[in-house]
């Protein structure tokens, strides 16, 4: 009787388990789909100039990072100097109708990107969520950066 109870709870065991590992689902997948990017750009360089300053952002395009760094569908990434140590990097690409592969601009604030089709809102210092009213309801997609005082490498 107990060799029949100790195989039962296995057998209850194993289908418990292979019943939740089946039935996950990825709820939130990657809504822009991964890319290659691998670029480095210089503070010194007059392209790049504004960010110097805490608080400005630039985007670099695919003339610059070659067209196989510059995000998809090669819409750029915007860079984000967040502190005196600190940037962020994030792809161009809105992400509420990412198959018309729409790129978002910089306002002039330069801690907001806009969308110029949705109109959806990214607040760059926010990590690029996008506002409350803002057709948009997930960030921009975010690439690694490195500093080391002049050079920023950015990549995936």
């Amino acid at each position: 009787m107990a060799i029949v109870v100790s195989k039962l709870r296995i057998f209850f065991i194993t289908f418990l388990i292979l019943f939740f590992l089946t039935g996950c689902t990825r709820e939130n997948e990657e809504i822009i789909p991964a890319t290659y990017v691998n670029f480095s750009i210089r503070l010194d360089d007059p392209q790049f100039i504004d960010l110097n300053a805490i608080g400005n952002s630039v985007i670099v395009t695919s003339r610059y990072a070659g067209k196989n760094s510059a995000g998809y569908d090669f819409n750029g990434i915007i860079i984000y100097r967040a502190s005196q140590d600190d940037f962020y990097a994030f792809d161009c690409t809105c992400t509420y109708q990412v198959e018309k592969s729409i790129a978002v601009e910089i306002e002039n604030s330069m801690i907001v990107a806009e969308c110029p089709e949705c109109g959806s809102k990214y607040v760059l210092p926010n990590l690029a969520f996008p506002t409350e009213n803002s057709l948009s309801k997930y960030p921009l997609r975010q690439y690694k950066t490195l500093f080391d005082g002049m050079t920023i490498d950015v990549f995936n």
